[in-house]
């Protein structure tokens, strides 16, 4: 089901600054002159779009965040009752070259890529595809082949779709650490040539111990979710990237979402450049070069893990997939049943896991995401408030969740009075 269809707007803003002794910036003048129908192409959204004095609450609590985070640059996000109100850049897309960070600046979102995989997985569900209960592996599963076979461990033929989304198909990372981002073990244990595929990640994993029955036990596993990649691509006959952009993306006005790059020289136009300051930032690259690199640019195969952790987004795109599965249906109608998005946030039986979403407290609802150089939070709050912020640096010390989630609340606590702007209508 799509977005329901209304007329493009274009916002003007007409920012008026008036300046006696005594005024400060809090009685700057921002007037709102006017929404006009038009059928012009949009206008791209500007920071100044968000600079009204109302929101000087939150802009002062975001600062206050990146101060104590030391962030390099964010983008935050806001949407209420399915409007965007706010859509804002902070701090610099490239420290070395002086560029601000405006709202059209994307960003890798690390593990936040989870619940673009799981919305495509569930619209299979809701289009009569697949099931969760479908086996992944087996005579009647959905991957078949060589590669899927003679696999010994005969619980792995217990593995369904459900297992994968919600973490519970039986890996432990104790056992061999990540296999998403073990590529000289896999390497030296396997004998395999550089550089690791995905293929050769699954044999990997397939050849070696089950710890738990599936459906038993949560374990975080990025290896399931780059895994529902070849699901979402096996049932559809399409490559798993541009199927989510033809059928979940595009049609519902998202255009610049794509899989991102793993080096610098993969940077694309108005992605923003990457800054890890914790105390291990150097590592070797996974491509078996053998040097050591900076750790946000060839450390870790950014493409492979694509379905768990690789795309790139900006923050009023990541609001327009969250619109789509809310369960608010104000503005937009969800594109998942209720009864999927029921499981999606209370889970399906036996470990009762958000599908997706990486946590949910009541109508609470936020998935993280975390690469070197990347930290994201993702959240459908209360009230009918929803909200994204992305940053490009990995702090050295200090919670970007926990901080992010506080400023960003008691920003929104303090606004006294809400604009009547949908942000949606302006934005490219």
């Amino acid at each position: 089901m799509q977005v329901r269809t209304r007329p493009i707007a274009v916002l003007c803003f007409l920012v008026i600054i008036v300046s006696f002794t005594g005024l400060d910036r809090g009685e700057v003048i921002n007037e709102e002159l006017s929404i006009k129908e038009a059928t012009s192409d949009r206008i791209s959204l500007t920071n100044e779009m968000s600079d009204l004095p109302t929101f000087e609450p939150i802009d002062s609590m975001v600062n206050r965040a990146m101060r104590s985070l030391r962030l390099t640059g964010a983008t935050v996000a806001i949407v209420k009752n399915e409007k965007l109100v706010y859509a804002k850049g902070f701090g610099f897309s490239d420290k070395e070259k002086k560029e601000k960070v405006a709202p059209h600046h994307l960003f890798r979102i690390g593990s936040v890529s989870k619940l673009i995989t799981a919305i495509g997985v569930l619209k299979l569900v809701d289009d009569g595809k697949i099931t969760l209960d479908d086996y992944v592996f087996g005579e009647n599963g959905i991957l078949k082949g060589r590669l899927y076979s003679n696999i010994s461990n005969r619980n792995v033929y217990r593995i369904k779709v459900k297992h994968l989304l919600n973490h519970t198909a039986g890996w432990s990372l104790i056992t061999y650490g990540d296999p998403m981002f073990i590529p000289h073990k896999i390497h030296k244990m396997d004998k395999v040539s550089y550089p690791i595929e995905f293929d050769d990640v699954i044999k990997f994993v397939l050849k070696r111990h089950l710890p738990y029955r599936p459906g038993t036990r949560f374990n975080y596993s990025n290896f399931g979710y780059s895994l529902l990649g070849r699901v979402i691509e096996e049932v559809t006959g399409d490559d798993y990237e541009d199927w989510v952009q033809d059928e979940i993306l595009e049609p519902n006005d998202i255009h610049k979402m794509r899989i991102a790059g793993s080096f610098e020289k993969d940077r694309v136009k108005d992605e923003v450049k990457y800054y890890d300051y914790s105390a291990d930032n150097e590592q070797l690259s996974f491509n078996g070069s053998g040097k050591k690199v900076y750790k946000p640019y060839g450390a870790d195969d950014i493409e492979m893990l694509g379905p768990a952790g690789g795309w790139l987004a900006n923050g009023v795109d990541l609001m327009r997939v969250l619109v789509l599965v809310d369960g608010y249906s104000k503005r937009y109608e969800d594109i998942l049943s209720s009864d999927l998005i029921n499981k999606m946030v209370n889970g399906v039986g036996g470990v009762n896991r958000p599908l997706g979403w990486r946590s949910v407290k009541g109508q609470h609802w936020w998935r993280t995401g975390t690469l070197s150089g990347t930290s994201a939070l993702l959240t459908r709050d209360l009230n009918g408030y929803s909200w994204v912020i992305i940053s490009n640096t990995t702090p050295r010390r200090g919670s970007f969740p926990g901080t992010s989630r506080w400023a960003i609340r008691e920003g929104i606590k303090r606004v006294k009075s809400w604009p009547s702007q949908d942000l949606f209508e302006v934005s490219d």
